[in-house]
C-alpha cells in the first residue's frame, strides 16, 4: 500500500531532481498537493472495478445503483441460487444515482452492478503500476506551477542557480511529464469502460 509521502520520496523528487525538506521552487507541501491533484484527475477515465448487488422488484423499474459503485458498465441478472442469467441490456441512468430498467423485472432476482470507483487520493489503493504515472501527472503539475510563478513575478531570482529556467520551459516540461503519463494510461486495465450504447439509450 501506497502513501502520497512514499509517492514524492520515491518518483516525484526523482522527477523533480528536489530533495525533501527544499521550499523552492516547490515545498514538500507542493509535492504532495500535486500528488492528490494527480490522483483525482485519473477519475472518471480510471479507476477501480467494482460490483454490487440489488435486488429486483416488480413494483418498479428504477434502481439505486450501489454505493461501491459510481460509474455503471454493465447489469447482469441473478436467480435465486446466484447463478447468471442474462445481461440487462436495456436500461439508462438518470440524475438521481439511479438507473431505469425497461422492461419492469420480477421480483426475486438480483442484479448485479459492475463498474468503477475512483482510486483513493491517499494512494492507498492505487495499483503498483501506476505509482510513476501519477508521479508524472504531478510532475506536470508542478511544472505548470512554476510557470504560473513564473509568469506572475517575471524574476527568477529566488530560485536556485542551478534550476534557473524560463517559463516556455515550463510549459515544455509540463507538457512533456503529461504526455509520458497519458501514453501508458491509455491502454491501462484500470481504463474503465462504459455501457453498451443500447443500454445508455434505452
Amino acid at each position: 500500500m501506497t502513501t502520497i509521502a512514499l509517492l514524492r520520496t520515491t518518483y516525484l523528487n526523482r522527477n523533480l531532481g528536489r530533495t525533501d525538506g527544499e521550499t523552492i521552487p516547490w515545498s514538500d507541501g507542493d509535492c504532495d498537493q500535486h500528488l492528490t491533484d494527480a490522483l483525482r484527475s485519473l477519475s472518471p477515465s480510471h479507476g477501480i472495478l467494482a460490483t454490487g448487488d440489488v435486488a429486483s422488484s416488480e413494483a418498479t423499474n428504477e434502481y439505486t445503483v450501489p454505493a461501491s459503485i459510481e460509474r455503471v458498465s454493465r447489469i447482469e441478472m441473478l436467480d435465486a441460487d446466484g447463478l447468471y442469467l442474462s445481461p440487462v441490456t436495456n436500461w439508462r441512468p438518470t440524475t438521481s444515482g439511479k438507473v431505469v430498467v425497461k422492461p419492469r423485472l420480477a421480483t426475486g432476482y438480483t442484479l448485479r452492478f459492475t463498474g468503477w470507483v475512483s482510486f483513493n487520493v491517499t494512494g492507498s489503493d492505487l495499483p503498483v503500476r501506476l505509482e510513476h504515472v501519477v508521479a508524472k501527472i504531478a510532475t506536470a503539475g508542478a511544472y505548470g506551477q512554476l510557470a504560473a510563478f513564473l509568469s506572475n513575478s517575471q524574476r527568477q531570482q529566488n530560485l536556485d542557480i542551478g534550476r534557473v529556467i524560463d517559463y516556455q520551459q515550463c510549459v515544455s516540461l509540463a507538457a512533456y511529464w503529461q504526455r509520458l503519463a497519458e501514453a501508458t494510461l491509455f491502454n491501462d486495465p484500470s481504463r474503465t469502460s462504459f455501457a453498451p450504447r443500447r443500454a445508455a439509450r434505452g
